[in-house]
């Protein structure tokens, strides 16, 4: 694993761990650089690595969620709520699957949302253009949804999605639960959109 690996994991994990008053300096011990201001310079900073984390991450669950927006339109789904909130949440929910007990990425985004890290998130990155992409999907769908209800939709999905990381931490919750725990998320999303 190459040096700028190591530390975004180290960072992640800490970030989850503690919040995101983590030292460059701890990241730096944590992914075993010998150098402490390896940080600084791999990514110019703590608001460099945060956004470097969010691409590492970003890339692949929004490829993940273009496939499913693909689907959707070659299906004629692209108005049917269920399959829209399915195809807004999977891409996480199956990071969160895929990882139990190895993932730190949904309790460091709780983490970082909930400190005020994206004040307009996730509008405003350009990681997140699937979300907007089905963001616009929901808002034809639901001609009356505010940017506000969307916002709480993301911030519900993330939160829970981050215990049920937390939950898969422990040999007692199994895979059934998980998956069971995700299919509630779904319903709960769909609800919260047509409250």
């Amino acid at each position: 694993m190459q040096a700028k690996e190591k530390i975004l994991l180290a960072a992640e994990r800490l970030f989850a761990e503690r919040g995101l008053d983590v030292s460059l300096r701890e990241i730096a011990v944590a992914a075993g650089q010998g150098n402490h201001s390896a940080v600084q310079y791999h990514f110019d900073g703590k608001a460099g690595l945060i956004d470097a984390l969010y691409a590492h991450r970003m890339t692949p669950l929004n490829e993940r969620r273009r496939e499913l927006i693909g689907d959707l339109r070659a299906r004629g789904l692209e108005e049917d709520l269920p399959a829209l909130v399915a195809a807004y949440l999977a891409p996480l929910a199956e990071h969160v699957l895929a990882h139990p007990g190895t993932s730190w990425y949904l309790r460091f985004t709780s983490r970082y949302v909930l400190s005020g890290g994206y004040r307009s998130w996730p509008y405003s990155s350009d990681h997140h253009p699937g979300v907007a992409e089905l963001a616009a999907l929901l808002r034809r769908r639901l001609p009356g949804l505010t940017r506000e209800r969307l916002r709480v939709l993301n911030l519900h999905i993330v939160v829970v999605l981050a215990d049920l990381e937390q939950r898969l931490g422990d040999p007692a919750f199994d895979a059934g639960r998980a998956r069971s725990a995700v299919a509630d998320l779904r319903l709960t999303a769909q609800a919260l959109l047509t409250a």
